[in-house]
């Protein structure tokens, strides 16, 4: 069968590597405060919003990129080693390419892969105690749904995706114009509960036939007349309890987050049961992406971290973090440090493990004597991405038996000498009044051992002075 002949234009726009370029992810969303809020136009986005744009060394020779015109190699190659970019505006008024490095977001990837750390669900980390959090990949069947997934038949099976918005996020012009659409589809949605209607009554009609032992395969599903159906939608009206799971499931809406206690006594409009893949999904809302938003697809811990000499490890080789902002009162609340490990900001150090260890240099204060900044080793656990695509990562402090077989260990501050040292360090040769005097043999023997002599008591040296009294 011979092939259909492609015009040239559609097989320049077919091997093209523009084309093939994914479209722009909408930016994350800004949130409403009342005050004015100071944000850098140039700081690194939370999630890459573009993709990133690399060449090959011949090509980037000739400033080639695949793109309209070549890039100038001031920009790119001359500025760095490994250039990568992304464009913002392929052509424009001024016949130029608007571009920018991509560094940022790829660094940042090729760190975290560096750290061999596989994507887990969101769950919080409770640092108090020594009790990890279990791990659950999002790349499990039973959780890795969305509303058109196989998976959904499955008993117990739960998605990180609705079709409907999450409501607890929406603002009132977004709420508004999502009760316009909903309004649009009422016959849709009355006929979807008309059919569920349908089949509750043939369900109890079955079940009270089962119960009266009558044959199941003659009985036939009973239809339901415009009066009973209208009957059933204002008994719905007055019972909330009732409307919410309906509502949620016909809409298909996300899980609610959970009821405030103090409300429990009031009515409510009921949700459904929680099937979000995570319970943290149903507080700050459902994922912009996939769970895992394509940074590691290993599914479990279950690797052996080999050392060269020593053989395999129960932990990985630790990795340095740096503190980027100690502990400190700011805008008169007490804040938690952060620290910067692989390119990600992390916070709420576990300050409560610090307690055994010692509290790292620079951790509670600035400390601008340390070189090169303050750091320290830590061991990450869980890495997960929350719901605006930020990378949440969890660590403890490396232990002793972690950093042995590296060699590796924290920075230690030189102490200061003082009186008092040198004093503590010399109390060995002063002779104290309550004893008897010192032999040479005896002296040699104190500063050699650094040990004092034991200290005679009350009773001995009273005895000691009624026998010289005695004596004279």
């Amino acid at each position: 069968m011979a092939s259909a002949r492609l015009s040239p234009t559609a097989n320049l726009l077919r091997r093209s590597r523009l084309f093939s370029l994914p479209p722009t992810i909408q930016p994350p969303q800004e949130l409403p405060a009342s005050r004015l809020v100071y944000d850098s136009e140039s700081a690194t986005l939370p999630h890459p919003i573009r993709a990133s744009i690399v060449t090959p060394p011949s090509s980037l020779a000739r400033g080639d990129w695949g793109l309209k015109r070549p890039l100038p190699a001031k920009s790119t190659s001359e500025r760095s080693s490994r250039p990568v970019v992304r464009v913002h505006t392929l052509d424009t008024y001024e016949n130029t390419t608007d571009f920018e490095s991509a560094a940022d977001h790829t660094v940042t990837l090729e760190k975290f892969q560096e750290l061999h750390m596989p994507m887990s669900l969101p769950a919080k980390v409770n640092y108090a105690t020594s009790m990890v959090p279990r791990h659950q990949s999002p790349f499990e069947t039973h959780v890795d749904n969305s509303e058109t997934s196989k998976g959904l038949r499955e008993p117990g099976a739960k998605r990180y995706r609705h079709v409907g918005p999450w409501l607890a996020g929406l603002t009132e012009a977004e709420f508004l114009g999502y009760l316009n659409q909903v309004k649009q589809r009422k016959p849709e949605l009355l006929q979807k509960l008309r059919e569920q209607f349908d089949a509750k009554r043939f369900a109890e009609t079955r079940k009270q036939a089962q119960d009266n032992g009558e044959d199941l395969e003659a009985l036939s599903p009973t239809k339901v007349t415009d009066e009973e159906f209208q009957a059933y939608i204002k008994s719905l009206r007055h019972d909330p309890f009732a409307l919410g799971p309906i509502v949620y499931d016909l809409l298909d809406l996300p899980s609610p987050p959970a009821v405030p206690s103090e409300r429990i006594g009031r009515k409510y409009y009921q949700s459904t049961a929680n099937k979000m893949s995570a319970s943290e999904y149903a507080t700050s809302g459902p994922p912009k992406t996939h769970p895992s938003a394509g940074l590691s697809y290993t599914r479990s811990h279950a690797s052996i971290h080999n050392h060269p000499k020593y053989g395999p490890q129960a932990y990985q080789r630790p990795v340095e973090a740096r503190i980027l902002r100690p502990k400190g009162r700011f805008k008169g609340r007490v804040n938690k440090a952060i620290a910067g490990i692989g390119g990600i900001a992390v916070e709420d150090l576990n300050a409560l493990t610090f307690v055994d260890q010692g509290t790292p240099p620079g951790l509670t204060f600035f400390d601008a004597s340390i070189p090169g900044g303050a750091k320290y080793w830590v061991t990450p656990i869980r890495a997960s991405v929350d719901t605006d695509g930020r990378i949440g990562l969890s660590s403890y402090r490396a232990s002793a038996t972690a950093k042995a077989p590296y060699g590796i260990e924290d920075y230690k501050k030189p102490g200061t000498a003082s009186i008092s040292d040198a004093a503590r360090d010399h109390a060995t040769m002063v002779p104290m009044l309550d004893r008897k005097p010192l032999n040479q043999a005896q002296f040699k023997q104190a500063s050699g051992s650094q040990s004092r002599q034991p200290a005679r008591g009350t009773e001995d040296i009273a005895r000691s002075l009624m026998e010289s009294l005695r004596s004279s």
